[in-house]
């Protein structure tokens, strides 16, 4: 009987082990950026956005939110190169290809389309290529580029993030701060540089604006997703078809509501209206 009460703690201390989560670090920059990595290569990219400063509980439910979309974006990938691995794996081949002679920009290239997609990208040929390729490797970038980046120290509170010793977007500066609440490394957004000024705003209606979109774009890839475990897509490029065929139904509404608060916005910071504006 005395074996009985060990058997129960063996157990719970075997269970323990199996759920226990992985442990992420964020005590310096460059861990944060391995945590990154880790988070894709363990299937978890829907915590990446944990790694992101927020600012307000508003930008908090967006961020939620798009975690949700970036983990269903990982399981969309996941079915694609379960139903058709021969179209991924030449699709990865070519991206490798790419990166292998010139970098980064050469990774953009695979998963954009080069400059010929670009002058053509109001083409139906050009967007279903793009989305065949973000649907078929969301995490490309960090997957293959993840160990080229670096951070350098700014002050002790803020650092550089950095491609290969050089800026990822020209610029563009991305950096890293620390908070001063938990001491943990966080990636900041670059919203507030000047050339966002007048298109991204941070007032509670502009982040539930944003979550709406994002909401839409997570039913796009949740319905793809399963239309892919049912059979009912035929290849990659048919998957980036009926994708497009979704969001020609459901992204309108979204982006309308995007562009009546740009407008909105504008007006009551006394900007001139938006290029393009949508209905007020």
């Amino acid at each position: 009987m005395r074996s009985v009460p060990r058997l129960i703690v063996l157990l719970v201390a075997v269970i323990a082990g199996c759920s226990r989560q992985p442990e992420y670090s964020q005590a310096t920059p460059e861990a944060t950026i391995a945590t990154a990595r880790q988070m894709v290569r363990d299937g978890r990219a829907g915590l990446l956005v944990k790694l992101i400063q927020s600012d307000d509980d508003n930008m908090k439910r967006c961020l939620n939110r798009l975690g949700h979309t970036l983990s269903h974006l990982q399981e969309l990938a996941v079915e694609l190169n379960r139903k058709f691995p021969d179209d991924v794996r030449k699709l990865r081949e070519e991206a490798a290809k790419q990166t292998a002679r010139s970098g980064l920009s050469g990774l953009t290239q695979a998963f954009t389309g080069g400059r010929a997609n670009r002058r053509n990208a109001s083409g139906p040929d050009a967007v279903t290529s793009q989305l065949t390729k973000l649907f078929a490797s969301p995490f490309e970038f960090l997957e293959a580029e993840g160990e080229n980046l670096t951070a350098i120290p700014l002050d002790g509170q803020t650092a550089s993030l950095l491609y290969k010793g050089g800026p990822i977007v020209p610029g563009v500066p991305l950096v890293l701060k620390r908070n001063a609440r938990d001491n943990l490394w966080y990636f900041v957004l670059p919203t507030d540089l000047p050339i966002f000024a007048g298109y991204f705003f941070k007032s509670p209606d502009a982040w539930r604006t944003y979550t709406g979109l994002v909401a839409t774009l997570d039913n796009i890839v949740k319905d793809l997703t399963q239309d892919v475990r049912d059979g009912k897509v035929t290849s990659l490029n048919d998957t980036a078809r009926v994708a497009g065929e979704k969001a020609f139904t459901s992204l309108p509404f979204a982006i309308i509501a995007l562009d009546r608060l740009t407008a909105a916005e504008r007006r009551a910071q006394g900007l001139a209206p938006a290029v393009n504006a949508g209905p007020k």
